[in-house]
Parts: structure tokens; sequence; C-alpha cells
């Protein structure tokens, strides 16, 4: 038998996310007791970092499916005043303490497919936390890591991401010569099958790379600042839904896809017609 012929005979291949960070992740990056761990490092772009893992001296804390607003409880509040209170925490946290501190954030993805936009704007609620962790946790700026953890197939359908990205395969072939052979053979299997278990495409924003207020994208467009000139709103520029925001005023808040590349979709319009239609329709903001 094998790993392979289980997957065909045996329980079904667990398509769980959670499932590869929270098991199959460490077993590699933490093999050995973390003598390995600089390579991860090393790929998120920290350089080699060693830890201590021994429990009476360890400099590293390692945590999977991390929900930080559920932990603080009694004293570890006042260490964390003003925390962020939204759940918006990485697949993956991991904090190196000692004289030359760390922070890596992994957000990883197996099976689901997000679209750009979707993955963007995830990736953008979990900054606000990573950089207040790095500030209380007095981690400098260059020591910290946020990347995407992704299967090269998403990771090629995936543009202009906000962080960098780093993908299973890589963390396979980095860990293979020193991770348990067992997890090893699991996340080959996993990655070899993607194309069967993967989560349908989305065409809901499939074509966005990011999401900006209206107000933002108005006033970006007049600095020469914006680096989107594409957008999208149901129904397109002449379409009821663009209409009643103008109309109403909501566009300055509401929240529309962006690309920098042109879309050919009715959907998609460029920005100078967003601007012209609102200065042809009420007084500039």
């Amino acid at each position: 038998m094998s790993i392979a012929h289980l997957a065909d005979t045996g329980l079904p291949l667990n398509r769980k996310e959670r499932f590869f960070t929270g098991t199959v992740l460490p077993m590699l990056v933490c093999a050995d007791d973390f003598a390995h761990f600089g390579r991860l490092t090393e790929l998120v772009g920290l350089g080699r970092v060693t830890v201590d893992a021994r429990p009476d001296s360890a400099n590293v804390q390692f945590f999977t499916e991390y929900g930080f607003a559920e932990s603080l409880v009694g004293e570890t509040t006042g260490r964390f005043p003003g925390a962020p209170t939204a759940k918006d925490t990485p697949d993956v946290l991991i904090y190196i303490a000692g004289p030359t501190r760390a922070l890596l954030a992994i957000e990883a993805k197996m099976y689901d497919r997000p679209t750009t936009a979707e993955l963007n704007e995830q990736l953008a609620a979990q900054a606000a936390l990573v950089r207040y962790l790095a500030g209380r946790l007095d981690v400098d700026a260059a020591r910290i890591a946020h990347v995407a953890l992704l299967p090269a197939a998403l990771a090629r359908e995936i543009v202009a991401l906000s962080v960098p990205t780093v993908t299973w395969e890589q963390i396979m072939e980095t860990y293979a010569d020193v991770a348990p052979r067992y997890f090893v053979e699991v996340l080959r299997v996993a990655l070899a099958r993607y194309e069967r278990l993967v989560s349908p495409r989305r065409t809901s924003g499939a074509n966005a790379e990011m999401k900006l207020a209206g107000a933002e994208i108005y006033e970006r467009h007049r600095a020469g600042s914006l680096a989107t000139p594409w957008m999208g709103r149901q129904g397109g520029l002449n379409g009821a839904e663009l209409a009643r925001d103008i109309a109403s005023g909501t566009w300055r808040a509401q929240r529309y896809e962006c690309s920098s590349k042109p879309v050919h979709n009715p959907n998609w319009f460029s920005v100078d017609e967003f601007v012209t239609r609102i200065a042809q329709t009420q007084p500039a903001p």
C-alpha cells in the first residue's frame, strides 16, 4: 500500500485547510526539534534564524489556528492595551524572542480558491493585527514577515498580491530531506491531486485586484497616485447601481472592485469615466 493508494481506498483525503496549517506544516518545518526552522525563515525573507525550542529555554512561540482576540483573558489584557477586536488572525503566527526579535504571519490556502480581491482584503485586515503585535512585542519592521502560503497553481491565478507568496511546493522541496517522510508524502499527494480537489473557480470578483472606497479612488485619481485605473460595478457605468451610488452620495463609502489592467466586461469602466460622471451630477467632494 501507499499514501496515494489509501487516499483511493481508505478515508478520502482531508481537504480542510486547517489540517495542512495545523498538522502538515508543523510536522515539516518543526522537524527534529526545530533544527531546520531556519529554512522557513529564509523562504519568507527573514534570513536564516536559529531558534531554541528546548522547553526550559525556548525563545519561540509557534501557533496555528490562533485566535488572538479569544486568547486575551486575565492579566494578558494588560499587556495588550487597545488591541484590535476583529478576529482577523493569520493561520500561523510565530514569534521569536531574544536579541533579534522576529514575527512571522502566514495566511495559507490549499483547496479554497479566493479571488485576488478577496485574498487582499483578508490580508489587509490581518495586517493591522500584525503591526499591532509587532509594536507591542518590540519587533523591528525589518523583522516582520507576513506572507501568503498557496499551492503553485493558485499562486499563478492570484495577481498583485499585497504580501509575498510562498508555495506549498517550495515548503515540500525545502524540507523533503529532513522532515518525516509520511507528511512529506501526504503533502505531495495533496498537491498532485490539486486540480481534482480544488473548489470551483469563483466568478464574482474574479477580475479585481483589490477593492477601494469611491472617495479613495476619486482622491488618488486627482492626486495622480492611483495604480488601478479600471473599476467595476454591477451594471457598469450606466447601470442602476452606480447611478444610485452617485445620486445618494453613498459612492464615497462604497467599495468598488479595481484593476490595474483593462477588463473586457460590461460591468467595468475607467476611473476617468467615473470621475467625469461624478462631476456631471454633483459638486466635487
